[in-house]
């Protein structure tokens, strides 16, 4: 289903907190670009987006034109003693900074997708009066978005299996699917041979996605590089996203490799804008299972090999149980990695049922309007807020 926005006359000033790491900035910038390409006319729209002192956030908001304010924010969950105390610090610093941010900008709605910089923006808005709407990327909240909802005015989820995680008397959630940015939704529409065209790949040969995240993740590209010759022997192709902390190790062991390897083996630090095309090139992906998984994989039907984190407390295993318990994914230990990998995946690629099963599975579960749901939520509860 497409969503159609109608916000004549509504004026909508929305303060956004989202940082730290991708997997709260992207449904967020999202969800922002829904509302911009929505029919507001100059004006209605003001945003005022506040972010984590050491997040990724700046550069990506910065490049979207987007007013940007920073503060501090420190976690709680498994710091020990002199760890929770200096995050509590940091948050009632972050509260400081806040305060004066809300009379600047006099927002009508916030929202935010979780994290413990929402905490201080949370709370100074709730005693501002002004509602607030939270977003819960994955399939299980942490501390910072169990707070918060006890006061939100709108909890927008995922999935309907989050909705037991919360207060059902209060009856303000609403299941939105994932938001899916534009340049995602675009790519959808290109075909698998485009796409491969664009990276230089054989537009013929079974594609291997791999995506460790912003960063990287050292696990799971070192047990591509001890599997990558094997399935380039098996007819297979690989791109490769190492994360910018894991390109250079990658780029140095590529280079070890015969020519047939390389030319099947392509590696790039960090994929934004072409991300959507690397997806739809893509007939596998291997990656770890942070909240984007379950929109973005779904959206294009991949059957996914996830590795959840493991010094992510739950969330990662929760995200991956879903997408496994429907049939769209296999779940594998990070401690498994190193041994499973490599067969794992050529069985798939040999066993064209199988994976054409998983993509189904995979596609039964895509949800395309979720940056629309969260916007038309975000305009509505600006808009009871003005009245």
């Amino acid at each position: 289903m497409i969503w159609k926005l109608d916000l004549t006359g509504r004026a909508v000033r929305l303060l956004i907190c989202a940082g730290g790491t991708g997997g709260h900035i992207y449904p967020a910038m999202a969800a922002v670009a829904s509302l911009r390409e929505s029919r507001l006319s100059d004006g209605d729209l003001n945003l005022l987006w506040i972010g984590s002192v050491g997040g990724i956030e700046g550069d990506i908001v910065n490049r979207s034109g987007i007013e940007i304010a920073i503060i501090h924010s420190g976690g709680l969950v498994g710091r020990g003693f002199v760890g929770v105390c200096m995050g509590l610090w940091k948050l009632v610093i972050g509260t400081v900074q806040a305060w004066p941010l809300m009379s600047y900008f006099k927002p009508n709605a916030i929202f935010v997708t979780g994290g413990y910089t929402a905490i201080p923006v949370v709370l100074c808005g709730w005693l501002r009066r002004i509602p607030v709407a939270i977003y819960l990327p994955d399939v299980e909240p942490g501390l910072a978005v169990r707070v918060i909802a006890r006061i939100a005015r709108r909890v927008l989820i995922t999935a309907e299996i989050s909705r037991k995680y919360f207060n059902s008397k209060k009856n303000n959630i609403t299941v939105t699917g994932y938001p899916l940015r534009p340049g995602l939704l675009r790519d959808m529409q290109i075909s698998a041979s485009k796409a491969r065209e664009h990276f230089g790949i054989n537009s013929s040969r079974k594609t291997i996605l791999i995506v460790g995240g912003s960063l990287g993740a050292r696990t799971i590209n070192m047990a591509v590089l001890n599997s990558v010759n094997e399935w380039v022997d098996k007819g297979a192709q690989v791109i490769h996203v190492t994360g910018k902390l894991g390109w250079s190790d990658v780029q140095t062991v590529r280079s070890r490799f015969h020519v047939e390897t390389k030319s099947n083996y392509k590696i790039f630090p960090y994929l934004n804008e072409d991300m959507g095309l690397a997806l739809r090139a893509a007939d596998l992906v291997v990656a770890r299972s942070g909240a984007s998984c379950l929109g973005e994989f779904p959206a294009f039907g991949l059957p996914a090999i996830l590795v959840p984190y493991p010094y992510s407390w739950r969330y990662q295993y929760s995200n991956a149980k879903l997408l496994s318990n429907s049939g769209a994914a296999i779940c594998v230990e990070d401690k498994d990695l190193k041994s499973d990998l490599t067969h794992i995946v050529t069985g798939l690629l040999t066993n064209t049922s199988e994976l054409n099963y998983m993509s189904e599975k995979s596609k039964d579960l895509s949800k395309t309007s979720g940056a629309e749901r969260i916007a038309e939520e975000l305009v509505a509860m600006a808009s009871e807020a003005s009245r």
